[in-house]
């Protein structure tokens, strides 16, 4: 198998030791620890000893991209796959995944996820445009389906991407994962990334993952904390990502979230709209 898959954890050995047992064993896989203790390190060790990854430590967090990146660079094979530790593969997704990387318009492939229920969380979006923001800004998203940010994942610009499969030749076209976030729209810069090369996005129904979502971040952050990071992180995104439209579209789409803190209130909201004042503003 033509796979190199980079599984990325912090502070979590049972998650990621059940991860990579369920990964295909003709795939190379590189476990990335990102600064955990050092029990937890020494138990990932062990475990990369008996099931015959590959282990790589830092000595501090670097955050999703930069940690992900030192695992790429000791991957060997010429298709990658990028995990969240908090993934369990059911059998042949990783080869439904790279047998789509055979279409050379294809840059980036991406699975059906599921959550620990067995419910479809599959998440996709579209890219924040000046018509996007101004009908977030005026409430018309909730009568013109198209114009929403969230997206049937056929129809998305970009995928949520806790397991993405990427040639290691389109990988090192776009210079790796984008570093400018420590955690949270990686995803959406590498889907940006890969279609300005002029490649298309594959979601792959027939594999299948499941996914605890945002477990490393549920055991550092309350709910209203990952709600405000995650915002401001997509408005920065999209504001640098997209020049003067995107400074545009960004503006519209915070004020709809600040006329919308204000109408209905409570502490995710107000999370929310913090968060994209914050992404506005940062640099």
């Amino acid at each position: 198998m033509d796979v190199s898959i980079v599984v990325l954890t912090w502070e979590d050995f049972e998650r990621t030791n059940a991860c990579v047992r369920s990964l295909p064993s003709a795939a190379e896989v590189v476990v990335v620890d990102n600064g955990s203790a050092a029990d937890i390190s020494s138990a990932l060790q062990a475990m990369c000893d008996e099931t015959g990854a590959r282990y790589l430590r830092s000595e501090v967090n670097l955050g999703y991209a930069k940690g992900m990146n030192l695992g790429v660079r000791h991957t060997t094979r010429s298709r990658v796959v990028l995990s969240n530790n908090d993934i369990v593969v059911r059998t042949g997704a990783v080869e439904e995944l790279s047998a789509r990387l055979d279409d050379p318009t294809v840059g980036a492939a991406f699975p059906t996820v599921l959550d620990v229920n067995g419910a479809d969380q599959t998440a996709a979006g579209r890219f924040l445009t000046v018509a996007a923001g101004l009908a977030h800004a005026t409430g018309l998203s909730l009568v013109l389906p198209r114009l929403r940010i969230v997206s049937p994942p056929e129809q998305g610009d970009w995928f949520s991407g806790p397991f993405v499969a990427i040639r290691r030749e389109t990988l090192d076209a776009i210079g790796g994962v984008d570093e400018s976030s420590f955690f949270y729209s990686e995803d959406l810069r590498l889907c940006w990334a890969v279609r300005r090369l002029g490649l298309r996005l594959a979601y792959v129904p027939a594999a299948v993952v499941t996914h605890e979502d945002d477990a490393s971040a549920k055991r550092r952050w309350p709910p209203e904390e990952i709600s405000r990071r995650q915002t401001r992180e997509f408005i920065r995104a999209s504001r640098e990502l997209a020049g003067w439209r995107g400074r545009i579209a960004c503006s519209a789409y915070t004020l709809g979230v600040l006329l919308r803190a204000g109408v209905g209130g409570g502490a995710t909201r107000r999370a929310v709209a913090r968060g994209a004042i914050e992404g506005l503003r940062a640099r």
